[in-house]
């Protein structure tokens, strides 16, 4: 998406859904780059509104620099925010560096990455495509997201899950807590996706029933208020349609645990209709063939966790996410060597692959294949294409990715 900054509005599809998280009132364009809720300004840059309360600071600088004409100074002040104090603010003349290389077509989103200082995130997000919890992920919402549907995924990140949606189902909205994620979806990975930063520890700026089905994935166990966040998810979703995914289980070890709870605690917040092992979830979508739900009770040793929240949907045909697309250029797995995979850290190695064979066991792809799937990708009829895409050794890689 090599296009300038468009400091415009979002689309009329999006606008027309918002609500202010100040005031609950409607939000409406106050000019280019600009959104009101009639008491407050907020920028929107690139399409994405900046929500976030308890940033006053910086909502206000990146107004008055808007205002005062400069859009681009005002986004590398948006893309140096932090999800809190706890993480080292970015250099926003980096920012601003790597905004303009976007803008000519020059850099890569890993050389974004390292230019926001993301260091270790940068690193899930570049490989994310392969790792367990984005094949979870899809598998999800496969067997339980209605297709054609209008998802909303908070916590969204860098906007994988997205992509294969807008792709293969129907709109979607992507929500996270940090700007610059958002602008690397924007730009990279689901620039057709409507996106809105804000915080879920407040109020969600959606009107009721925005969505088919609202989507937490690998991040419900980091909300502070998990039966808010949960109250506004079945507020938004028609028919309180909420998937939980890769949720983290208190009673078991996991990485980066968050503030999780015990699977009886969330059973008697989520009133599940369905739940998962995340790993089984995982397998599915390596192998091609439905996860099978597990009880709640029998989840108690379980370190990462999906529940489903509201109807089951309607039937759709298997794989309709997780097999991969025909006619979309293929490329090899940036972690493959000739020998084998290499591990961008240690940790990366223990967190991601250790338990996984299809990461542990990657090897290069026949000669001659990965030249033949370059532009052209999978004809639809290849099984052995079709196996090197699910177990990772062929990815579906944005344009510019690494």
């Amino acid at each position: 998406m090599n296009s300038p900054l468009a400091p415009e509005t979002p689309d009329d599809s999006l606008l027309s859904g918002l609500r202010s998280p100040a005031n609950g009132a409607p939000l409406h364009p106050a000019g280019p780059g600009l959104l009101t809720d009639g008491d407050t300004l907020w920028p929107c840059l690139d399409g994405i509104p900046y929500l976030r309360l308890g940033r006053d600071e910086l909502r206000t600088a990146a107004v008055d620099t808007i205002r005062a004409g400069d859009p681009l100074r005002a986004l590398a002040l948006l893309l140096a925010d932090r999800k809190d104090s706890s993480v080292p603010a970015a250099d926003p003349a980096a920012s601003r560096a790597a905004v303009d290389a976007v803008i000519r077509g020059e850099a890569t989103a890993a050389q974004v990455m390292t230019a926001f200082g993301y260091g270790g995130l940068g690193t899930y997000f570049l490989h994310r495509w392969c790792l367990p919890t984005y094949l979870s992920g899809q598998a999800l919402l496969e067997a339980h997201a209605p297709r054609g549907g209008t998802l909303l995924e908070v916590g969204c990140g860098a906007g994988h899950l997205l992509r294969g949606w807008l792709a293969r189902s129907g709109p979607a909205y992507g929500c996270d807590l940090v700007f610059s994620h958002l602008w690397l979806a924007r730009r990279f990975t689901a620039p057709g996706a409507r996106l809105v930063c804000f915080d879920a520890a407040g109020p969600f700026p959606f009107a009721t029933g925005s969505a088919d089905v609202c989507l937490a994935h690998d991040s419900f166990h980091y909300f502070p208020d998990k039966p808010h966040a949960f109250r506004e998810l079945r507020r938004i979703a028609r028919d309180e349609r909420v998937l939980l995914g890769h949720i983290h289980n208190a009673d078991a070890p996991n990485y980066a645990p968050g503030t999780p709870l015990s699977v009886e605690a969330y059973a008697a917040l989520l009133s599940p209709t369905a739940g998962y092992d995340d790993a089984a979830l995982t397998r599915a979508a390596l192998d091609g063939v439905p996860a099978e739900p597990v009880p709640s009770e029998k989840l108690s040793a379980t370190p990462a966790l999906a529940f489903v929240h509201g109807p089951p949907a309607a039937p759709a045909e298997p794989g309709w996410l997780t097999a991969p697309r025909p006619g979309v250029p293929l490329r090899v797995n940036p972690l493959l060597g000739p020998d084998g995979p290499r591990w961008p850290t240690e940790q990366f190695a223990r967190e991601f692959a250790e338990d996984w064979p299809y990461l542990r066991r990657l090897t290069p792809p026949p000669a001659g294949t990965a030249e033949a799937v370059a532009d052209t990708g999978w004809d639809g009829t290849d099984p052995d294409v079709e196996r090197l895409v699910r177990r990772r050794v062929l990815l579906e890689l944005p344009e510019r990715w690494s």
